[in-house]
């Protein structure tokens, strides 16, 4: 299976046309047509259900177009990164995955000043969670990750780079808006929001146990964007490290410090363990040791 008929194949599949496809890769369609039936006999499946006018994916070609996407990226992504290493210049794309609240956290005091000192630099920076994170960096996708601990750490290189609190996000209309503070056990009764992510929920639950009191949790998120709407209209508690302060509305929003007893959470640098890293990344990589987060 060769690159090319890949790239033919996922146009075809993004297109759902082949003339249209044969415009846009600049070839005729007789060879086109040719090219996706030689790929169905090498793969031995359908991978099409071909209409008169439109064409549509098997469950098969649906799948073939998903990771021909992905192949198609790396293959790129790596001609890219050999490229920079054999001309041993700082430049080019700096892949780097990092979950929200981390993004919030750690980027805005490193990204500005790693620019300053290379300014030839472009990011592809992706949001997700720890577990997402690490999977992509197993895969080769991206080149180094912040995440939030807890994680299985095996298959990795880490350093831990700072400490967060967490914190309870609660509308400016509710009750508890006006402290600053809440005690642990005040959000019992609380129907809360709780990171999905099950290394954290059980931390939240344990916290909790410490207290020998179990919490409401009436929501899971794994993106705290996604339920701020839901807090702003009274609708519960977010459980949040304090970083959400840093990109969320505090004109709707009021944020108290939990205590007694608080909870803190570790920040962590990670790249795969035994993973060369291109030139941009590896110079990333030890900028970000010198910084005193």
């Amino acid at each position: 299976m060769e690159l090319r008929t890949l790239q033919y194949f996922l146009t075809v599949a993004q297109e759902l046309n082949i003339t249209h496809a044969a415009r846009k890769l600049n070839i005729s369609q007789p060879p086109l047509s040719r090219q996706l039936a030689q790929l169905e006999a090498e793969l031995g499946v359908s991978l099409f259900i071909r209409g008169k006018r439109k064409i549509q994916l098997t469950e098969e070609g649906k799948y073939l177009a998903q990771q021909a996407e992905h192949i198609l990226n790396m293959a790129n992504h790596t001609t890219q990164q050999l490229t920079q290493m054999g001309e041993q210049t700082v430049k080019g794309f700096l892949s780097i995955d990092v979950t929200e609240t981390c993004s919030a956290s750690i980027l805005p005091d490193i990204i500005p000043i790693f620019q300053k000192r290379y300014p030839l630099i472009s990011y592809d920076i992706w949001c997700g969670n720890s577990n997402d994170i690490c999977q992509r960096l197993e895969q080769g996708i991206a080149e180094i990750g912040f995440i939030r601990e807890p994680f299985n750490s095996s298959n990795f290189e880490a350093v831990s780079l700072k400490k967060e609190t967490w914190i309870a996000v609660v509308s400016k209309d509710h009750p508890l808006a006006a402290q600053t503070t809440i005690q642990l056990h005040e959000l019992c009764e609380e129907p809360l929001f709780i990171p999905s992510r099950q290394p954290l929920q059980s931390e939240i639950h344990n916290w909790f146990l410490e207290i020998s009191k179990p919490c409401h949790v009436l929501c899971l998120y794994n993106q705290i964007a996604s339920i701020i709407p839901l807090i702003i209209s009274n609708m519960g508690i977010a459980i949040s490290p304090v970083s959400v302060k840093r990109y969320t509305d505090n004109g709707k929003l009021a944020y108290l410090n939990i205590i007694a007893p608080e909870h803190i959470s570790f920040l962590s640098m990670i790249r795969k363990r035994h993973h060369v890293l291109p030139t941009n990344a590896e110079v990333f990589w030890n900028f970000v040791l010198e910084q005193n987060l």
